[in-house]
């Protein structure tokens, strides 16, 4: 079932995501906050600014699905926050292929291109 330990972090390096693994390089206040168990992050810039995504996974145990979340914001702006959504996968589904299909339903692609 949970064979595979760098399955969540090869999906998330394919992506351009990094780990981040100091409490306070990123916090995150919310319904999972203290169930985080890892936080990656990426940093675009737009034409309209800086764009920062956050990713969390944690685990609900008690429902047996791990659960991903999506924060997307601009940080230089107050109330910049362009995404706030979650996903859930069952345990039991937990694989490379079911990870890497719920990631691409949660981050979507930043439509305002790079420079």
């Amino acid at each position: 079932m949970l064979s595979g330990g760098g399955v969540i972090k090869t999906s998330m390096s394919k992506r351009g995501f990094k780990h981040r693994r100091t409490e306070d390089q990123l916090t995150i206040r919310g319904e999972y906050a203290r169930n985080l168990q890892y936080v990656y992050s990426r940093e675009y810039q737009t034409q309209s600014g800086m764009v920062v995504d956050l990713v969390y996974f944690c685990a609900d145990l008690l429902a047996e699905k791990l659960v991903m979340g999506l924060y997307r914001e601009n940080p230089t702006i107050e109330n910049g926050v362009y995404i706030n959504a979650s996903r859930s996968l069952d345990l039991k589904a937990f694989d490379q292929e079911n990870i890497e299909k719920e990631l691409d339903k949660l981050i979507p692609r930043v439509k305002d291109g790079f420079k």
